[in-house]
């Protein structure tokens, strides 16, 4: 049997960081156009199912982020959550060369500015419901305005590296 392994901390934030990058999650795009120029914050800090009534998701932000500053006062915002064959689209898309994010990358634009990655895994279309500030982020609570999924199965952030869904067998009798 292992033993629990809990230890303080005490502003240790490479300690928290590889504690966290335990936590599987998929790897989210917010992106919009604005003026002509699109604009795309890459997020592994997102969740679904925060509200049903309202739809409401949540993505945290670094307060530094210049890109949020750009966004946050966008009529949509389109989420795209990457396939798994979407690894390269992480880096391209959080380059600190603007100008190019968007160079080579499909994407359609939403009648609103939402901009939606193609061959994502899913899609919604939201627009900012609250921000509060919390700590070195905002939290930010998007209300979904629309959404849809692809065929695609996601891609996972774990353990500060890209992965795959593997099937298992089902425990249901």
């Amino acid at each position: 049997m292992s033993q629990l392994k809990v230890a303080a901390f005490e502003d240790d934030t490479l300690l928290v960081r590889q504690t966290f990058a335990q936590f599987p999650s998929g790897v989210s795009v917010l992106a919009v156009e604005k003026q002509g120029e699109k604009h795309a914050l890459v997020a592994s800090s997102f969740m679904v199912g925060v509200s049903l009534e309202p739809c409401l998701v949540a993505v945290a932000v670094q307060k530094s982020s210049e890109t949020w500053d750009l966004m946050k006062d966008a009529a949509s915002i389109g989420v795209s959550i990457f396939a798994k064959n979407q690894g390269w689209l992480t880096r391209k898309l959080a380059s600190k060369d603007r100008a190019s994010r968007f160079d080579g990358v499909s994407a359609e634009v939403g009648n609103n500015g939402a901009v939606f990655i193609d061959d994502a895994a899913l899609w919604l279309e939201t627009s900012v419901y609250d921000v509060s500030e919390s700590g070195d982020h905002w939290m930010i609570l998007l209300e979904v305005v629309k959404l849809g999924s692809g065929e695609n199965d996601p891609l996972i952030w774990h353990g500060a590296k890209f992965r795959e869904l593997a099937a298992m067998e089902s425990i249901a009798s």
